[in-house]
């Protein structure tokens, strides 16, 4: 195995130049040159940055506490919205997509077999009829068929969705 030396070099003082500087922080000297003209790093009169200070500043403009708090503030907003939304799905006034697709499937796959069922159904009730009686007949199995794609089901939807696995 080999024999590996432990590094307690501090760099946190360690003078280095602008170049240096951007390349320690894996960016490009473009960025680097934003962020101190933005103040966010601060100048440096003779060209070298102290890699500590320089380091600090990036990240304290990356973390900084308005920042933080935007995500704090982001992530609890996220969390009562996801609270909010399980409640109403519980008490039934909020369905999950997926168990509204199923339910309106498997409605138009009913209305569906409805309708194609009354070529044969129907007919043999309405021989010898008038034209008139056999359209109306027609008329009221076609919509008997439609009226599962109107109603709205909400206990459908929610067994739907309690099946589906929550």
């Amino acid at each position: 195995m080999p024999n590996l030396k432990k590094d307690d070099t501090d760099y946190r003082n360690a003078r280095v130049s602008f170049d240096q500087a951007a390349k320690f922080l894996n960016m490009s000297k473009s960025a680097f040159y934003r962020l101190i003209e933005a103040g966010i790093i601060p100048k440096s009169d003779d060209g070298k940055y102290i890699l500590g200070e320089v380091v600090e500043a990036y990240w304290k403009n990356q973390f900084d506490s308005e920042g933080l708090k935007a995500a704090q503030t982001r992530l609890v907003t996220a969390q009562a919205e996801l609270k909010e939304n399980e409640l109403a799905e519980q008490r039934g006034e909020l369905h999950r997509a997926s168990a509204i697709a199923k339910v309106w499937t498997d409605n138009v796959l009913n209305a569906k077999k409805k309708l194609l069922s009354i070529p044969t159904k129907v007919p043999p009730m309405l021989v010898g009829q008038d034209v008139f009686t056999i359209r109306k007949r027609l008329e009221e199995e076609i919509k008997t068929a439609l009226r599962e794609l109107a109603e709205y089901d909400g206990e459908k939807i929610t067994r739907a969705s309690a099946i589906q696995g929550d």
